[in-house]
């Protein structure tokens, strides 16, 4: 049964209430990229995403604060953090892969061996 809130869902978007992912990748002739949208779309699709560059850059600076005895804490903490969220992701997908075998053991336990290769 419809309630009122369904008519002006559509118009009103309350915070987290539609997809929350945003894409990153260069839009070909958008007004927010400066330079060439054509040459940043390649670079990211065929040299490195725009993570890994960062990741660089910050490897860069952490050498160079090593190097000079220059603490960067900053750069320091977003390393750690970047880490701490890299290694959340593997072990939520770790935990989905689990999950998908054990529903597939579950249901179709020869496929299962299949795929866990024996």
């Amino acid at each position: 049964m419809p309630t009122p809130f369904d008519i002006w869902s559509p118009i009103f978007r309350a915070p987290f209430s539609g997809d929350v992912t945003q894409e990153i990748t260069p839009r070909f002739l958008s007004p927010d990229i400066k330079g060439s949208p054509a040459i940043e779309e390649k670079v990211v699709r065929e040299v490195a995403s725009y993570g890994k560059q960062l990741g660089k850059v910050l490897e860069a600076l952490q050498a160079l604060s090593a190097a000079t005895d220059t603490p960067l804490p900053e750069i320091d903490a977003l390393v750690e953090q970047v880490e701490a969220a890299k290694a959340d992701a593997k072990a939520a997908l770790r935990a989905e892969a689990a999950a998908a075998l054990a529903r597939l053991k579950a249901v179709d336990e020869d496929a299962w061996r299949e795929v866990r290769g024996g």
